[in-house]
């Protein structure tokens, strides 16, 4: 397969993933932001969804054709860059999976059980955790971007 089909997937997902962070983050802010419960569902909702479905399963394929692309290129798999950038793609895959993805589910949950009732207790605790995995979520992001641009050979 040519180089720049790889490079396209590669960049493909890399951009849905990163757009699920975005997205997630801005529905996040206007949920906290509103005290209705329906309209924190809905966008808690739509949070869940976007991490579900453009967060993770393109963060798995972002590496998967990272690799692909990489081996194309002629970079052995041994080299310490790559070893580096792979640790810190399972870190962000964990991290999603174990972390921002079920307390996003949590988050959906308990704001559409409040719409027809109390507030529930595990909510603010939910937030921070979710939060929390946003942030961390953002940092290997970041991470991930500047240990391409900046690749080093090895």
């Amino acid at each position: 397969m040519p180089i720049g089909l790889w490079k396209l997937l590669h960049l493909f997902f890399a951009f849905s993933y990163v757009g699920s962070l975005v997205v997630a983050e801005w529905n996040g802010r206007a949920a906290r932001a509103t005290q209705d419960w329906s309209v924190r569902a809905l966008l808690h909702r739509i949070v869940y969804l976007s991490t579900r479905v453009a967060g993770l399963g393109p963060l798995f394929l972002v590496g998967v054709f990272g690799n692909v692309l990489a081996v194309s290129l002629g970079y052995r798999m041994a080299a310490s860059w790559l070893m580096c950038v792979n640790g810190v793609w399972l870190a962000a895959m964990l991290g999603m999976a174990l972390l921002t993805l079920p307390n996003a589910r949590l988050l959906a949950e308990l704001s559409n059980q409040a719409t027809t009732g109390s507030p529930p207790e595990r909510y603010p605790q939910a937030l921070a955790r979710w939060r929390f995995g946003n942030v961390v979520q953002s940092v290997l992001y970041l991470t991930l971007l500047a240990l391409m641009v900046f690749r080093w050979r090895s």
